[in-house]
């Protein structure tokens, strides 16, 4: 029996017979960078999404995100817990809500509960707030005169310090950049999209 051995440098290399494809490995590797660039392209595409449906949401709602800084509403809201409020007119606000107010001597927000609500004569959408933070043996000194105000709807501890860190200087400018950098990779043309992209000549 006679054994005939082809050789092709475009196609491959042969053993005993047996064609073995030199690019087969180049091809594996491609493959493993085309999964990665689509999972890539899908967490920024899941982040997209997920940023402008809140940014949405906050236009058409009304809401925006709180930070507690400090721990005056411990333990409902320690420090580091981050709150979704929502703009709420005075007049439907209730004892037992937490809000957000600006304080009138220092221009500060503070966000207390409600323990009490006085009706304002000269205006019938204005309510007087008395605040207290749940860690706090008193009410607030001052009240608050407010005709809407935010209203915590839900909260979670910790995910306030992680918006914090998220919004310093290096932290923005190196995710800007990796983000940019994943953005280009990720459309980057590889082997095979160019070789998809050319017409096969006759």
């Amino acid at each position: 029996m006679t054994t005939h051995t082809t050789t092709d440098a475009e196609d491959g290399t042969t053993v005993g017979g047996d064609v073995v494809d030199s690019g087969g490995a180049v091809t594996d590797r491609a493959s493993r960078v085309d999964r990665i660039r689509d999972a890539v392209i899908t967490v920024l595409g899941i982040v997209g999404i997920i940023t402008i449906a809140w940014l949405i949401a906050a236009w058409l709602f009304g809401l925006s995100l709180v930070v507690f800084v400090t721990g005056s509403m411990t333990p409902t809201m320690p420090v580091g817990a981050a709150a979704i409020s929502q703009t709420t007119a005075a007049a439907d606000l209730e004892v037992g809500d937490v809000v957000t107010v600006t304080r009138p001597d220092t221009g500060q927000p503070v966000t207390h509960r409600i323990v009490a609500i006085d009706t304002v004569t000269t205006s019938a959408d204005a309510r007087e707030l008395t605040l207290q933070g749940d860690d706090n043996d008193f009410a607030d000194t001052q009240t608050y005169r407010v005709d809407e105000a935010p209203r915590v709807l839900v909260s979670a501890p910790g995910v306030g310090s992680v918006v914090l860190w998220a919004q310093t200087p290096i932290v923005m400018i190196a995710g800007s950049i990796l983000i940019a950098s994943a953005i280009a990779w990720a459309l980057w043309p590889t082997g095979n999209r160019r070789e998809d992209a050319e017409p096969d000549e006759a």
